[in-house]
């Protein structure tokens, strides 16, 4: 069977990217594999034009409707595996560079502007008649965008062809607004591991979004290790807990709107005893913090009497018990039950043999509202080193253990931590003590935390 020259021409094309695709460009000189990723751009643009003109006229000749498909993009998504959204934009754009934009698919045809350019330009430029007709200006139509898209990379170019798209049609403007707002939504899906965010907001929406998680995140620590996204992800949380701290959210409501944890009391005895101080093996009673020799630091009790938040966390001792539940009937992890049992109101209710409720407590604090303000003025910030939040961003952090076996919580026993530092001391098991007035933090093994530390 004889071959049509166009795909001898694609297989002799797939031929040869497979061969490149085999060398390892790790014995490449430099500059040559600088070169060679040069080229590979511009061979993807090509390919991306290429692409476009096949999807148009795959589409014009219409046979794929006969495969029992919804629309065209549905057909596409099918046959290339893409995501809805990736086959929807690419038949789009397909569209706009078939039937209105001829020069700005010669320019990706010929490697000189991106496919994220050209669908800026289908996006934004083809949705009204009004811009339609601008697009034959010959002084600020489709030549002229065209070559400003040669001249600045995708995202500025983006923005540049909103402008133009506003000022061609700015009620057009108007009704895209709308629409997106109409579309916008917001989920959240849970997973084995977690959560799952997704959905779509306006650009308005995301402005306001993006900025206040700027705002909340501020200018990071020399010593912050953290991805942006997972500054964002804890500036996220850190929203959250403002608002509902703060009261603003129904404030007519007897119970401010928080997490609800149901914990069995057992199984909060248990958790008492689980963060009580290990002793470290050959530490002498009264041993004081690191020497300069490099001693090891002891968290025990014997060795701090009445000075120390311990930092680990016994999880064998909670074996067997009943576990900690979220409202939904989610099992709490120990570590995080102990987390949230540092900040939280404790209310007792007392249940029968059937269920039936014999007994309701009244809501108490482990700390006092006068303790928490001493412990503000006191600390006046968050004491983990290198850290500046302010008292109306933290919590205070103290030991389960103390409260269980030593009366009435202590001042002294009660540190002012960030959200953030919070979490961090409890998943990294920091202990923490208090020397002549400096609150000192150690890692698990015994290396004290400084303000220069780099923190992983």
């Amino acid at each position: 069977m004889v071959q049509h020259p166009v795909l001898a021409e694609l297989v002799a094309a797939e031929e040869a990217v497979a061969r490149a695709a085999s060398v390892d460009l790790h014995d490449l000189p430099g500059e040559l594999q600088v070169d060679v990723l040069k080229r590979v751009e511009r061979l993807r643009r090509r390919t991306e034009s290429l692409t476009a003109r096949a999807l148009a006229t795959v589409e014009a000749d219409g046979r794929w409707a006969v495969e029992g498909a919804r629309s065209f993009a549905a057909w596409w998504r099918h046959h290339s595996g893409r995501n809805r959204a990736t086959a929807y934009r690419e038949v789009h754009q397909a569209r706009g560079l078939r039937d209105h934009l001829p020069a700005t698919a010669a320019a990706l045809a010929a490697g000189e502007i991106t496919g994220d350019h050209a669908a800026a330009m289908a996006r934004h430029a083809t949705d009204s008649p009004a811009r339609l007709a601008r697009l034959d200006d010959e002084h600020v139509g489709e030549d002229f965008l065209v070559s400003q898209a040669r001249k600045v990379d995708a995202a500025r170019f983006a923005v540049l062809v909103r402008h133009w798209a506003l000022r061609a049609d700015p009620e057009a403007s108007d009704r895209t607004y709308v629409e997106d707002s109409d579309r916008e939504e917001f989920y959240l899906s849970e997973t084995i591991d977690g959560y799952v965010p997704g959905g779509l907001l306006s650009h308005a929406t995301g402005k306001t979004l993006l900025t206040a998680l700027q705002a909340r995140i501020g200018t990071p620590a020399a010593d912050d290790r953290r991805t942006p996204a997972q500054r964002r992800a804890k500036a996220l949380a850190g929203l959250a807990h403002l608002a509902l701290d703060s009261g603003t959210l129904r404030p007519g409501a007897r119970i401010r709107p928080h997490l609800a944890v149901t914990v069995p009391f057992d199984t909060l005895e248990r958790l008492a005893e689980a963060s009580a101080p290990a002793h470290t093996p050959g530490c002498p009673v009264g041993a004081d913090a690191p020497s300069d020799e490099g001693a090891a630091f002891c968290s025990c009790v014997s060795a701090r009497p009445g000075t120390a938040i311990p930092g680990g966390l016994d999880s064998t001792a909670l074996t067997g018990a009943e576990p900690a539940t979220f409202d939904d009937g989610t099992p709490v992890a120990p570590v995080l039950l102990a987390r949230l049992a540092c900040s939280s109101h404790l209310h007792r209710v007392v249940f029968g043999p059937d269920s039936g409720v014999l007994d309701v407590g009244r809501e108490e604090r482990l700390f006092t509202a006068a303790q928490t303000r001493a412990i503000v003025a006191r600390d006046r910030q968050c004491r983990f080193p290198g850290c500046d939040a302010p008292p109306g961003e933290g919590e205070i952090h103290h030991s389960l253990w103390w409260a269980a076996h030593h009366g009435d919580t202590a001042v002294a026993l009660g540190i002012l931590l960030c959200w953030y530092h919070h979490d961090w001391v409890h998943t990294r098991e920091i202990t923490i003590s208090r020397d002549a007035g400096r609150w000192r933090f150690y890692r698990r093994d015994g290396t004290e935390i400084l303000d220069t530390a780099l923190i992983a």
